[in-house]
Protein backbone atom coordinates (compact mmCIF):
# COMPACT_ATOMS: atom_id res chain seq x y z
CA UNK A 1 0.00 0.00 0.00
CA UNK A 2 1.80 3.37 -1.20
CA UNK A 3 1.76 6.36 1.45
CA UNK A 4 3.16 9.47 1.31
CA UNK A 5 4.76 10.88 4.67
CA UNK A 6 5.65 13.48 6.28
CA UNK A 7 6.99 15.37 9.35
CA UNK A 8 4.67 18.55 9.45
CA UNK A 9 0.79 18.70 9.14
CA UNK A 10 1.44 21.03 6.05
CA UNK A 11 3.93 18.85 3.90
CA UNK A 12 4.37 21.42 1.59
CA UNK A 13 5.63 24.56 4.56
CA UNK A 14 7.73 26.46 2.73
CA UNK A 15 10.97 25.23 1.85
CA UNK A 16 12.59 23.13 4.37
CA UNK A 17 14.36 20.51 3.33
CA UNK A 18 13.03 16.68 4.91
CA UNK A 19 9.29 17.83 5.74
CA UNK A 20 8.20 15.78 2.48
CA UNK A 21 9.63 12.49 2.83
CA UNK A 22 7.91 11.39 -0.35
CA UNK A 23 6.29 8.00 -1.14
CA UNK A 24 7.08 5.09 0.73
CA UNK A 25 5.22 1.50 0.47
CA UNK A 26 3.30 -0.06 4.07
CA UNK A 27 5.46 -2.88 5.43
CA UNK A 28 3.35 -4.84 8.13
CA UNK A 29 0.61 -4.29 10.56
CA UNK A 30 -0.66 -1.04 10.05
CA UNK A 31 -0.46 -0.15 13.75
CA UNK A 32 3.17 -1.61 14.10
CA UNK A 33 4.25 1.09 11.37
CA UNK A 34 1.86 4.10 12.51
CA UNK A 35 3.53 3.91 16.12
CA UNK A 36 6.94 4.10 13.72
CA UNK A 37 6.14 6.53 12.37
CA UNK A 38 5.03 8.81 15.00
CA UNK A 39 8.17 7.77 17.07
CA UNK A 40 10.16 9.28 14.26
CA UNK A 41 8.61 12.25 14.04
CA UNK A 42 5.33 11.81 11.13
CA UNK A 43 2.63 14.19 11.71
CA UNK A 44 1.18 13.57 8.32
CA UNK A 45 0.60 10.60 6.10
CA UNK A 46 -1.34 10.78 2.78
CA UNK A 47 -3.22 7.26 1.46
CA UNK A 48 -2.87 7.10 -1.96
CA UNK A 49 -5.63 5.12 -3.31
CA UNK A 50 -8.96 5.41 -1.84
CA UNK A 51 -10.84 3.18 1.11
CA UNK A 52 -13.23 1.66 -0.81
CA UNK A 53 -15.79 0.05 1.28
CA UNK A 54 -18.18 -0.99 -1.82
CA UNK A 55 -15.73 -3.95 -2.58
CA UNK A 56 -17.21 -7.79 -2.80
CA UNK A 57 -14.34 -10.17 -3.22
CA UNK A 58 -12.00 -11.16 -0.31
CA UNK A 59 -8.95 -9.82 -2.13
CA UNK A 60 -10.51 -6.48 -2.10
CA UNK A 61 -12.41 -6.53 1.44
CA UNK A 62 -9.03 -7.50 2.92
CA UNK A 63 -7.00 -4.46 1.03
CA UNK A 64 -10.00 -2.22 2.14
CA UNK A 65 -9.87 -3.35 5.69
CA UNK A 66 -5.86 -2.76 6.08
CA UNK A 67 -6.44 1.02 4.99
CA UNK A 68 -9.42 1.68 7.01
CA UNK A 69 -7.37 0.23 10.11
CA UNK A 70 -4.45 2.26 8.95
CA UNK A 71 -6.83 5.21 9.05
CA UNK A 72 -8.09 4.53 12.48
CA UNK A 73 -4.31 4.23 13.86
CA UNK A 74 -3.13 7.37 12.63
CA UNK A 75 -6.49 9.19 13.79
CA UNK A 76 -5.40 7.02 17.57
CA UNK A 77 -1.80 8.86 17.29
CA UNK A 78 -2.86 11.98 16.41
CA UNK A 79 -1.20 12.03 12.88
CA UNK A 80 -3.46 13.73 10.41
CA UNK A 81 -4.03 11.77 7.59
CA UNK A 82 -5.48 12.89 3.83
CA UNK A 83 -7.13 10.06 2.54
CA UNK A 84 -10.76 9.52 0.41
CA UNK A 85 -13.60 7.39 1.51
CA UNK A 86 -15.80 5.59 -0.93
CA UNK A 87 -18.90 4.04 -0.03
CA UNK A 88 -21.79 1.38 -0.74
CA UNK A 89 -23.97 3.34 -3.14
CA UNK A 90 -26.90 0.82 -1.77
CA UNK A 91 -26.46 2.58 1.46
CA UNK A 92 -24.91 -0.51 2.79
CA UNK A 93 -22.39 2.19 5.13
CA UNK A 94 -23.61 4.98 7.25
CA UNK A 95 -20.65 8.00 7.19
CA UNK A 96 -21.70 8.84 10.54
CA UNK A 97 -19.94 5.48 11.93
CA UNK A 98 -16.78 6.40 11.06
CA UNK A 99 -17.41 10.14 11.97
CA UNK A 100 -14.98 9.50 14.69
CA UNK A 101 -11.89 9.35 12.39
CA UNK A 102 -10.01 11.96 11.05
CA UNK A 103 -11.99 13.28 8.23
CA UNK A 104 -11.37 12.83 4.76
CA UNK A 105 -10.58 14.86 1.96
CA UNK A 106 -13.12 13.49 -0.10
CA UNK A 107 -16.69 11.14 0.64
CA UNK A 108 -18.32 9.51 -1.59
CA UNK A 109 -21.67 9.59 -2.24
CA UNK A 110 -22.33 12.25 -0.72
CA UNK A 111 -26.09 12.20 -0.49
CA UNK A 112 -27.36 13.16 3.48
CA UNK A 113 -29.59 15.50 5.32
CA UNK A 114 -29.67 19.07 6.11
CA UNK A 115 -25.82 19.91 6.35
CA UNK A 116 -23.77 17.95 3.50
CA UNK A 117 -22.09 14.72 5.36
CA UNK A 118 -18.22 15.69 4.30
CA UNK A 119 -18.92 19.33 6.16
CA UNK A 120 -20.97 17.90 9.18
CA UNK A 121 -17.94 15.00 9.75
CA UNK A 122 -15.48 18.22 9.94
CA UNK A 123 -17.79 20.35 11.81
CA UNK A 124 -18.29 17.84 14.42
CA UNK A 125 -14.82 15.94 14.57
CA UNK A 126 -12.62 16.03 17.91
CA UNK A 127 -10.06 13.60 19.73
CA UNK A 128 -12.01 10.95 21.75
CA UNK A 129 -15.15 11.25 19.81
CA UNK A 130 -15.01 7.02 20.13
CA UNK A 131 -11.74 5.32 21.58
CA UNK A 132 -11.34 2.36 23.95
CA UNK A 133 -8.93 1.60 26.41
CA UNK A 134 -8.13 -2.29 28.15
CA UNK A 135 -7.88 -2.49 31.50
CA UNK A 136 -7.22 -5.78 33.52
CA UNK A 137 -9.67 -8.02 32.15
CA UNK A 138 -12.44 -5.46 30.29
CA UNK A 139 -12.40 -3.16 27.66
CA UNK A 140 -13.96 0.06 28.17
CA UNK A 141 -15.55 2.05 25.11
CA UNK A 142 -16.41 6.09 24.98
CA UNK A 143 -18.65 6.45 22.06
CA UNK A 144 -19.78 9.81 21.56
CA UNK A 145 -20.78 9.47 17.39
CA UNK A 146 -24.14 10.44 18.43
CA UNK A 147 -23.50 13.46 20.33
CA UNK A 148 -23.98 11.43 23.78
CA UNK A 149 -21.82 9.75 25.82
CA UNK A 150 -22.20 6.04 25.36
CA UNK A 151 -19.88 3.97 27.72
CA UNK A 152 -19.72 0.43 26.88
CA UNK A 153 -17.85 -2.32 28.87
CA UNK A 154 -17.03 -5.34 27.48
CA UNK A 155 -15.73 -8.13 29.88
CA UNK A 156 -17.04 -11.57 28.93
CA UNK A 157 -14.51 -13.36 27.48
CA UNK A 158 -15.86 -14.45 24.47
CA UNK A 159 -16.49 -10.62 23.81
CA UNK A 160 -13.05 -9.60 24.37
CA UNK A 161 -11.81 -12.89 21.78
CA UNK A 162 -13.85 -11.68 19.14
CA UNK A 163 -12.47 -8.20 19.97
CA UNK A 164 -9.28 -9.38 19.80
CA UNK A 165 -10.01 -10.85 16.38
CA UNK A 166 -11.67 -8.24 14.44
CA UNK A 167 -8.96 -5.90 15.70
CA UNK A 168 -7.41 -6.11 12.21
CA UNK A 169 -10.10 -7.13 10.82
CA UNK A 170 -11.26 -10.93 10.44
CA UNK A 171 -13.66 -12.77 7.72
CA UNK A 172 -16.97 -13.06 8.44
CA UNK A 173 -17.26 -16.79 7.99
CA UNK A 174 -14.18 -17.19 10.83
CA UNK A 175 -16.21 -15.44 13.66
CA UNK A 176 -19.63 -15.67 15.98
CA UNK A 177 -21.84 -13.94 14.60
CA UNK A 178 -24.51 -13.69 17.86
CA UNK A 179 -21.71 -11.80 19.40
CA UNK A 180 -20.78 -9.76 15.90
CA UNK A 181 -24.70 -8.71 15.72
CA UNK A 182 -24.30 -7.55 19.70
CA UNK A 183 -20.82 -5.47 18.08
CA UNK A 184 -22.32 -4.25 14.76
CA UNK A 185 -25.78 -3.02 16.75
CA UNK A 186 -23.73 -0.45 19.05
CA UNK A 187 -21.71 0.11 16.00
CA UNK A 188 -18.53 -1.20 17.25
CA UNK A 189 -17.90 -2.90 14.19
CA UNK A 190 -18.17 -2.43 10.12
CA UNK A 191 -18.64 -5.13 7.71
CA UNK A 192 -16.30 -4.57 4.62
CA UNK A 193 -17.13 -7.32 2.09
CA UNK A 194 -16.45 -10.40 3.43
CA UNK A 195 -14.66 -9.08 6.17
CA UNK A 196 -15.61 -7.80 9.62
CA UNK A 197 -13.41 -4.78 11.08
CA UNK A 198 -13.24 -2.84 14.62
CA UNK A 199 -14.03 0.69 14.55
CA UNK A 200 -12.85 2.10 17.80
CA UNK A 201 -9.52 3.47 17.89
CA UNK A 202 -7.67 2.93 21.51
CA UNK A 203 -7.35 6.16 23.56
CA UNK A 204 -3.70 6.96 24.16
CA UNK A 205 -3.94 9.92 25.78
CA UNK A 206 -6.66 11.93 27.59
CA UNK A 207 -7.84 15.27 25.53
CA UNK A 208 -8.75 16.80 29.09
CA UNK A 209 -7.90 16.93 32.22
CA UNK A 210 -8.98 13.25 34.21
CA UNK A 211 -11.35 15.46 36.82
CA UNK A 212 -13.89 16.76 34.15
CA UNK A 213 -13.65 13.89 31.86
Amino acid sequence: MPVRLAHDHDREVGDVPGIDLGVTELQGPPGEAVAGWFDAGIRHVTLIDPVNLAVEDDTASRDAVRRLVLVRELTSHGIGVAWRLLLPVDGGADWRVFCHLYPPAELSPAAGDEMEPLDAWRRSYYIDKCTFRRGPGFVQVRDRRSSRLNLLTIDDPAYLAMLAQVMEGAPIADIDLDIARDFAAEGLVVQVGTMLVWLPYRLRRWPLPSMII
